[in-house]
Order: C-alpha cells, then structure tokens, then sequence
C-alpha cells in the first residue's frame, strides 16, 4: 500500500483510555502502538488517553476501529465528546501539539493532515460553545474538588509543577483565596505561574518536594512529569495527610504514599470517574454538535473519494497516453511519414482517445472505481 493508494478501511484508530486501562497500563500500550508499522500516523499520549491515528494495513489487535468509525473516532477525541470533561479545553491543545511534532517528523502525509486539519477545525468551533464560567479542564475539575473540602479561608496550597496542568490548578486555587507555594526546578517557569496569581501571599521554591514543605502544607497537587514517584511515606508526616491530587503522568505519588493518603487522593483516573458534573456545553448545543460529527465524516469520507478518482483518472489517461506514444513512435520509425502526417496521426490518435476515455472518465469521477482497480486493468501490479 502506498498514501496514494488509500481505502477507507487502511484508515485506522487503536486506542484505550483510563476507562479501560491504568495509567500504568496505558503507557506499555503506547509504546506498543509506537512501533506499529503505517504509512502515516500520529500518536496522541496524554493523561488519561492513548490514540494512534493511522493509515496502514498492519495486524490489529486490543481497541481498533477503521474506515468510518475511525474518522469519527478522531472527529470525537479532537472535539471532546470522548474525554471525561466534555468539550475539554486542554485536550485541544494537546492533539495540536502532537500533531505538529508528527508534522515536524514526517511521520504524517495527506491522508492525515486533511484529516486533522478537519478535526481541529471542529474542535475549536465546539469549544466556542462552551458555557461560560464552567471548570473546561481536569485541573479546574480536581481544583474544585479541593475547593469543597478546604472550606473558607486561606489555607497553604503547595502546586508541584508548573505545565498546563499545574498552572491551571494553582490559577483556580489562588483564586478560592488559598496561599500557593510553587515547586519548581526552574526558577524562570516558577515566577511566570507564581505573577498569575491572584493575592500577594503567594510563594515559590526551587528545588524538589521536601517533608517539611509538604507538612506545612493542607493540600498538595501535583502536576509533574517524572519517571519516578516525587511523594512517598517518607515525605508525609504524623498527623492528618494533606488532601492530594495528583494530576501527573505517569503517577506522582507512591504505592505506600498512596496507602498513607486513602480517600484523601485524588488520581486521574479518580477524577476521570467523578467529572461529569456541571457539563461545559449545554445538552442541547452538546446533541447538535454530536449530530454535527455525521457531516464532518460523510464530508471526508468524499473529499477521499474525490482523492482516489483524481488517483485513478491520473493512472487511466497517464496508461492511456503511453500506449498511445508507443505506436507513435514505431509507426514514425517504420512508416517514413514527414512532420505533417505525424502531427495529424498524432492529433487524431489523442482526440481519439479522449473520445474514448470520456465515458469512463466521467465514471471514476463519481467513484466506480479506484487507482486500484486501474492498475489491475492495465496489469501495472504484475
């Protein structure tokens, strides 16, 4: 198979998110997925999803869809009508990020960058719809659920991390009147966050999570990208535990941690399960655009069609053209015609073949056939 000679079913999606693997399960599956043989692909990894966008005829196994599922899969995911807040402002962002490093690397063709160019298109129109003064994250989420259990008053708040997802929680716990202290190991990242919050109370310290840092703290979030756990039983002291999110991937908090913290942890696939309240769209916006998911597809479904006949018209009057020039070429060689009997041999063979390749023409325009098929008429696989 080559990018020019795409079914619909070489499209394909392979997927699986934290409603059906752990965190730690999701990663092994993305590197599996990473090594999938395609002719285009990109890999989408975030926190609670693993998706592998693809053009290819490889084995499947585990989660897979293909040809219209697929591209409503992609439509879906890139609109937020799969994640556990729907219409997830974040998860925009991440699938155009991904898609500019797959851009970067090569590893996409036209098959995907139409195919996402359409997505994110539909993906930024649903999150214009988005109710205003609605949590449109999972930090806003996990935020939230911190909020309801500080009660009023200020109370010290340590953020580790200062990404998106450390950002956003840091921004709406300031904003509930809590006093921030930022961990960071970049003094420069540390002070962008820390001159966003509202209040003057707020601190931030270089370095790595310390006990003491956490002991004086009644909540902690962590939003870090680590390949080991930053909090474990030794950094959390006698008494009541600090109430815990931990919004990283993979896991920020250890098993004994995680033991010490019960019901005071709140993990990401945790919140996954408890975010569906206060949706960020309206029901009636959210049918509609679901609805609107049928049209994205049926339109690239024939935005592929269209590409597969332009393929086969190519190989039809391409093949067509050079069966002609070789009768050509050995009539001038033994037929000793001068310039002015070629030309007209010449002139009538090519309107005789547009005569002939009319009908057909018109034929693989409305998608009777495909490059495929052409080539399979002419023997070019042979």
């Amino acid at each position: 198979m080559s990018a020019t000679r795409t079914d619909l079913h070489h499209i394909r999606v392979r997927f699986a998110t934290f409603r059906d693997l752990t965190i730690d399960e999701r990663s092994a599956h993305a590197a599996q997925l990473s090594s999938v043989p395609a002719v285009e692909r990109l890999l989408l990894d975030t926190c609670h999803r693993v998706e592998l966008v693809s053009v290819d005829d490889a084995p499947t196994a585990g989660r897979c869809v293909a040809g219209r599922d697929a591209i409503r899969r992609v439509f879906e995911v890139v609109g937020g009508f799969d994640s556990a807040v729907v219409a997830e402002e974040q998860l925009l962002g991440q699938v155009r990020a991904a898609y500019e490093a797959a851009l970067a690397d090569g590893s996409t063709g036209p098959i995907l960058n139409e195919l996402l160019r359409r997505a994110l298109r539909f993906g930024r129109r649903v999150r214009t719809h988005a109710r205003p003064g609605i949590d449109r994250s999972l930090a806003d989420r996990g935020a939230s659920w911190l909020l309801e259990r500080l009660g009023a008053g200020p109370a010290s708040v340590l953020v580790a991390g200062t990404g998106e997802m450390g950002r956003l929680a840091a921004l709406h716990l300031a904003d509930g009147g809590h006093r921030i202290t930022i961990i960071s190991h970049s003094a420069e990242r540390g002070r962008r966050v820390l001159e966003r919050l509202v209040g003057s109370q707020h601190r931030l310290v270089v370095g790595s999570l310390e006990p003491a840092t956490v002991a004086s703290s009644r909540a902690v979030v962590l939003a870090v990208r680590s390949r080991e756990p930053i909090l474990s039983a030794l950094q959390l002291q006698a008494g009541a535990p600090p109430w815990t999110i931990d919004l990283s991937n993979p896991v920020a908090v250890s098993a004994d941690a995680a033991a010490l913290l019960g019901h005071r942890l709140l993990t990401l696939d945790r919140l996954g399960e408890i975010a569906s309240a206060a949706p960020v769209l309206a029901p009636g916006v959210e049918r509609r655009l679901r609805a609107e998911i049928d049209d994205e597809v049926e339109r690239f479904v024939a935005w592929l069609d269209a590409r597969r006949s332009g393929d086969a018209l190519a190989v039809l009057h391409g093949e067509a053209d050079a069966v002609r020039r070789r009768h050509l070429d050995r009539l001038s060689r033994s037929a000793g015609l001068g310039p002015g009997q070629l030309a007209a041999v010449e002139a009538a063979s090519a309107a005789m073949m547009g005569e002939l390749l009319h009908g057909p023409s018109v034929e693989l325009r409305r998608g009777g056939a495909d490059a495929d098929t052409v080539r399979r008429i002419f023997g070019l696989d042979a």
